[in-house]
């Protein structure tokens, strides 16, 4: 079983599909931050649950929900557009590739996030990325 972000759409959106996993945008995270911030582009964990556990929480990934509640948050498909657009125009440069190990599987993920997003402004549906 694979770990990785995938989109969630407030309303749902009825026969959106996302082709990619998400293992990718999971996995190089932290570098495709640091590409956006140096774009100036919103940050792709911006759009995902980052609240920290409690300092005292010693369970299971599966029961922080229980600890912190549930995540209400959710964003405009033009920010998330606006990230992942960008992100693919800059790894379109050479330099911008060499930064990121598997970086076809990146692209074919946020390809994929992008075409779902296009769907979900088209629909005026807000967005969310979720581990799964």
């Amino acid at each position: 079983m694979t770990v990785g972000f995938v989109p969630a759409f407030e309303p749902k959106i009825e026969g959106a599909f996302f082709e990619g996993d998400g293992a990718s945008l999971f996995h190089h995270a932290a570098a495709l931050d640091a590409l956006a911030e140096e774009r100036g582009l919103p940050a792709l964990t911006s759009f995902a649950d980052n609240r920290e556990p409690p300092p005292d929480f010693d369970g299971f990934p599966e029961e922080l929900v229980e600890a912190i509640g549930p995540w209400a948050a959710w964003f405009a498909s033009t920010e998330g557009l606006r990230c992942v657009e960008g992100l693919l125009a800059a790894l379109d440069e050479p330099a911008a590739r060499a930064k990121i190990a598997f970086v076809e599987g990146v692209i074919d993920d946020l390809a994929a996030l992008r075409d779902v997003l296009l769907l979900a402004k088209k629909r005026k549906a807000k967005f969310r990325l979720e581990v799964a």
